[in-house]
């Protein structure tokens, strides 16, 4: 390989690399923008899933923490990334409301009224079934 096909590929790269990291800057900013222009939305959900994904850095390793509720009224589903603590206040099945605004997560507030309820259905839906055996 010569000096010019050297420059040449070296040029290419950095093009590439340049344009990588614009895009990757641009789409960033575009999403909390649109994020941000949303209305904030409180909605009954349940939760139906919460999962903990170990990642690995170029010299640390992390945990990202994920939870997936699902929206009572038209079963739609939304997963938000949260920090531990909030991960950590939210159990699997509660039922509750959530305050989110498009694809960012605001808070999720328990209903332990809604939550009983669903409990008392459960239980007469498995009686119910066991009766009819």
């Amino acid at each position: 390989m010569n000096d010019s096909q050297f420059d040449m590929l070296f040029t290419i790269m950095v093009i590439v690399i340049v344009v990588g990291t614009v895009s990757v800057i641009f789409k960033s900013i575009n999403e909390k923008l649109l994020n941000s222009k949303a209305p904030v939305l409180e909605i009954p959900v349940k939760v139906v899933d919460k999962r903990v994904q170990a990642r690995k850095g170029s010299e640390d390793h992390y945990n990202v923490f994920k939870v997936t509720f699902e929206d009572l009224d038209t079963n739609e589903r939304h997963t938000f990334k949260l920090s531990e603590s909030k991960f950590d206040k939210i159990a699997q099945d509660d039922i509750g409301y959530l305050n989110y605004q498009r694809k960012r997560f605001h808070s999720f507030q328990r209903d332990k009224l809604a939550a009983e309820f669903e409990q008392e259905a459960t239980k007469k839906s498995d009686m119910q079934f066991k009766i009819e055996e």
